[in-house]
């Protein structure tokens, strides 16, 4: 018999057949009138039972010799894809769905192929592994640094022996652990911090102190952190080392040299006293003095050699500081500008505040400035308070409070490593000061920046200035009793009109002619647009940073708030007020403030033969420039012009708004009549 007629399928088929045959037969032989209706009626009646008798049979042959044996087969693949034994389906036990058994076994075969190259090649890379992972495990034991490695979690992925040897003793040290169990909490979480918020400080790995949980072990300590190709953070690693046998011999050391250079001083002073010739004793009293300079010195950048420093922005120094005193009773506030600074973020941070709360409590304040600054020599930061300077006493207690954190290390041990420079008071405007000298910092960026880059267009559209020049009350007041916003925008070309959109807006606050940098505004927009290359050189924001940040629609009415009803500067302010204007119908805003553009100002105090970029006018100036081209940086900059050029308005009798706005106008009427001709 032929293949095809095998099964009960072809002959339920011949069955129908000759059914319908009958059916068709019977219609014709009532149609010649060789059978009457009643006969026909019969058969049609013995026809559709037969026909119901066949399909139900049908089903049932359909139900048990395919579904059923689908069903079967279905089982058995399962089981063989489930890493049974059996390499193949029985083809023969399923005659009904041939060719369908033989295109699975090819299925299988290939699988059972795929999975013995799969598992050979996974023994190859575990093998692979094990050897990589013993190898690590090798030089991570021979290390003489600990090093551990963590997630986000602060638990603990990857240890070596060193780790376990150096905080066994402390507390439980172990997979999946937490590091705060053996160290403290609040020197990593500051430099995870750090490093998040100044990803370039990280490339290297930043140094830092910390000390053991139980504050027995001082770590010299150093953290890089883990990233994904896509720049996300993903953990940390530290390496570390006990840095308390050294600490404690540089404090003998430095106890022994104190010790020294006063037990010196006093003879030093009756020898130049007593002596018959003075001329020869005031000589060697000198000589002896600078010997005594030059070992101190020596000694001070050998303690500053050790010490972990990196170089670090001040303004993130001082939100740190700030940050410790969200609970307080104590306003710490951040003014004046930022400067680059070298020093050990976390210990700077302590010794700071340690110094904040002595101040506070000895005045009973309720306010504390921060400020940093430089000059050629170095730089330093100071701490403010409205009042009297402290007596020498006061000043040496607060010196001397020790830092529990960093294994008891003083205060002044802190600041003696990060610049070893004598600490300075002096009072001014009505304020007390105390410098903290530090070593000066090298301005670090994520991304270079590059040298030539297209410069705004001046004087925009001058139209957009006369429409800020109903300055109402505030126009008798006087310049230094206003409040100020000052702020700056980055975009995506410099063609409004043509579709470019804002992507970062800056800005910082001036009250009472001081810089509240602690109080600024600065947020990345996702413009809704491609960030063209020619401007992504120019600030450095990128299609990538601004793909989960919110539209201007929710920028722009958070900045109108925080701008409120202040006097609105901006370096030419007209082409960053075209940004926003061309936005205000949209979003039912109206940015109504009155207007300064520090660019017409420079026109205005200097002359037009002057430059008057933004660069220009700080080298006249003498003020340093840190994070030009972000909007926070140029606007931080822009204030600290700003403050200069109120200075000398005041020096030409200019002292309210009101009069800077009559002789801007009128200068820029002189201006305009010049290009005339």
């Amino acid at each position: 018999m032929p293949q095809n007629w095998r099964g009960p399928l072809p002959w339920l088929a011949m069955a129908f057949a000759a059914n319908v045959a009958a059916i068709g037969a019977a219609a014709y032989l009532l149609g010649q009138g060789v059978v009457d209706r009643e006969e026909l009626r019969a058969l049609a009646m013995i026809a559709v039972a037969g026909s119901a008798l066949m399909f139900v049979l049908a089903w049932k042959i359909i139900d048990f010799a395919v579904m059923r044996g689908i069903k079967r087969m279905a089982a058995e693949i399962r089981a063989i894809a489930h890493g049974g034994n059996r390499s193949d389906i029985e083809a023969a036990r399923y005659p009904l769905l041939a060719p369908l058994p033989d295109s699975v076994n090819q299925i299988i075969a290939k699988m059972i192929q795929a999975r013995q190259e799969l598992a050979e090649g996974l023994k190859s890379a575990t093998g692979k592994a094990e050897e990589n992972s013993n190898r690590l495990a090798a030089i991570l034991n021979d290390l003489h640094e600990g090093v551990v490695v963590c997630n986000l979690r602060h638990q603990i992925v990857l240890y070596n022996s060193v780790v376990m040897d150096m905080l066994a003793g402390i507390g439980p040290v172990g997979l999946g652990r937490s590091l705060f169990e053996t160290v403290t909490r609040e020197a990593v979480t500051h430099m995870l911090e750090v490093l998040t918020h100044r990803p370039e400080m990280g490339s290297r790995g930043t140094p830092f102190l910390a000390s053991a949980a139980d504050g027995t072990t001082l770590l010299q300590a150093r953290m890089s952190l883990i990233r994904t190709n896509d720049g996300d953070a993903t953990g940390y690693v530290i390496t570390m080392v006990d840095a308390s046998p050294q600490v404690a011999a540089l404090s003998r050391r430095d106890a022994l040299l104190r010790e020294v250079a006063e037990g010196l001083q006093s003879p030093l002073i009756r020898l130049r006293i007593a002596a018959n010739n003075p001329v020869i004793v005031e000589r060697e009293a000198a000589n002896i003095e600078a010997a005594i300079k030059r070992v101190t010195d020596g000694y001070q950048r050998a303690l500053s050699g050790w010490w972990p420093m990196a170089d670090l922005h001040s303004a993130d120094l001082f939100a740190f500081v700030a940050q410790r005193f969200d609970q307080s009773t104590v306003k710490v506030t951040v003014t004046g500008l930022p400067v680059w600074l070298h020093a050990d973020s976390h210990s700077l941070a302590l010794t700071m505040e340690a110094m904040i709360r002595q101040i506070s409590d000895r005045f009973n304040l309720a306010e504390v400035d921060l400020a940093a600054a430089e000059d050629e020599a170095g730089s330093w930061v100071e701490i403010g308070w409205a009042g009297s300077t402290a007596a020498k006493p006061a000043l040496d207690g607060w010196l001397a409070q020790p830092l529990h954190s960093l294994g008891g290390m003083r205060v002044r041990d802190v600041l003696d490593h990060h610049a070893g420079a004598e600490i300075v008071q002096e009072h001014r405007a009505g304020r007390s000061w105390l410098r903290l000298p530090m070593r000066k910092g090298i301005e670090q960026h994520y991304q270079a920046k590059v040298a030539a880059l297209p410069t705004r267009p001046e004087f925009y559209d001058m139209a957009l200035l006369d429409a800020a020049r109903d300055i109402g009350e505030k126009g008798r007041q006087p310049l230094r009793s206003l409040t100020f916003i000052v702020f700056d925008t980055e975009t995506t070309g410099l063609q409004p009109s043509q579709g470019d959109q804002i992507v970062q807006i800056g800005a910082v606050r001036i009250v009472n002619g001081r810089i509240l940098s602690g109080e600024s505004f600065n947020r990345i927009v996702n413009p809704g647009r491609v960030i063209p290359p020619e401007s992504i050189k120019f600030h450095g924001i990128t299609d990538d940073m601004v793909k989960d940040k919110p539209p201007l629609g929710v920028v722009l009415p958070q900045f109108k708030a925080f701008a409120a009803d202040a006097v609105l500067v901006a370096h030419n302010a007209a082409f960053d007020l075209k940004f926003l204007r061309m936005n205000e119908r949209q979003f039912g805003l109206k940015f109504d403030n009155p207007v300064l553009d520090t660019m017409m100002l420079s026109n205005y105090l200097d002359g037009p033969e002057t430059g008057h970029s933004l660069d220009a006018i700080c080298d006249r100036l003498g003020i340093s420039i840190t994070d030009r081209h972000t909007a926070l940086g140029d606007a931080i900059v822009t204030a600290a012009v700003l403050l200069n050029q109120i200075d000398a308005l005041e020096s030409r009798g200019i002292t309210t708004l009101e009069q800077v706005v009559k002789e801007l106008d009128m200068n820029m009427a002189l201006h305009e009549r010049q290009r005339a001709f």
